[in-house]
């Protein structure tokens, strides 16, 4: 405690400010970088465009409605009646900063950013009808192996590692990391390499997205999660064909899916000013 009393007390010196700012500024020359979102330099987000990220997180919503092809919010819903889809509470939606922010951390390797997009995710966690419910179990969508060897780490692992380390989650709720693509037959693997292969999704159309990924996770053997209540996560909410195979897998392992939460959802087609 005293040696953390006399290094504050020397950083509210004056000399040590300088010295502070001579480093910050070295650091700008040897390794520059600038706003991934308004291109500021010195700042790999900056802080009215940090405020601006926070500003537009600050009211999750459900974005059910924007993605067709969430399953059923019941397991075992009447496939006659009136569908009510999985409920996915979103940060914000996939535009702007928060898009920009998103897309620097997974894939241009701007992994400092996790620390605001982990808020933005704790603040969807928050207002999640069935936050406080019981215990839940906040299961992440995995990234795929190659996606992995591409980028050298998971970005939404580092994420939600973040936002646990900060005490951001909320009360009764802990991470598992319960899913896994399976390993398929080399016929299948083939298929999958086509626009996007599992995981690579941007490419295809609703339907194409929905095949693309249909039977490639699993959780585990029937029943292995009996009594588990989870919560899928994900980054991006686009068709919802990525949760929906989450839900099949986590499902047809015993375990009672409560919903989704992602960080951005992006409008879809027909709602697109």
């Amino acid at each position: 405690m005293i040696v953390l009393d006399r290094l504050e007390l020397w950083l509210t010196r004056p000399a040590a400010e300088l010295l502070l700012q001579a480093g910050r500024e070295l650091r700008a020359v040897l390794l520059p970088v600038a706003c991934v979102v308004c291109g500021l330099p010195d700042e790999p987000l900056c802080p009215p465009c940090a405020g601006n990220l926070r500003h537009s997180t600050l009211h999750p919503f459900n974005a059910a409605a924007e993605a067709e092809l969430l399953p059923p919010r019941s397991a075992d819903a009447d496939p006659g009646g009136d569908f009510e889809p999985l409920p996915v509470t979103a940060a914000g939606y996939y535009r702007s900063g928060l898009a920009r922010v998103l897309l620097a951390c997974k894939n241009h390797g701007s992994t400092g950013l996790k620390v605001v997009l982990a808020s933005a995710l704790a603040r969807a966690l928050h207002a999640h009808p069935d936050t406080g419910s019981g215990p839940l179990v906040l299961v992440p969508v995995p990234g795929s192996a190659g996606a992995r060897r591409r980028r050298g780490y998971d970005p939404l692992r580092l994420i939600l590692q973040a936002a646990d380390h900060r005490g951001l989650l909320p009360r009764g709720i802990r991470i598992g990391y319960l899913l896994g693509y399976r390993r398929l037959p080399l016929a299948m693997r083939w298929a999958a390499r086509g626009p996007g292969g599992p995981g690579g999704q941007k490419a295809l159309g609703a339907r194409a997205r929905r095949k693309n990924v249909h039977g490639t996770m699993s959780a585990g053997g029937p029943g292995s999660l009996h009594g588990v209540r989870v919560l899928v996560a994900d980054d991006v909410l686009t068709t919802g064909a990525t949760i929906a195979e989450a839900v099949r897998a986590l499902r047809a392992a015993g375990a009672e899916v409560a919903g989704a939460v992602v960080i951005a959802a992006a409008r879809a087609p027909s709602r697109r000013e």
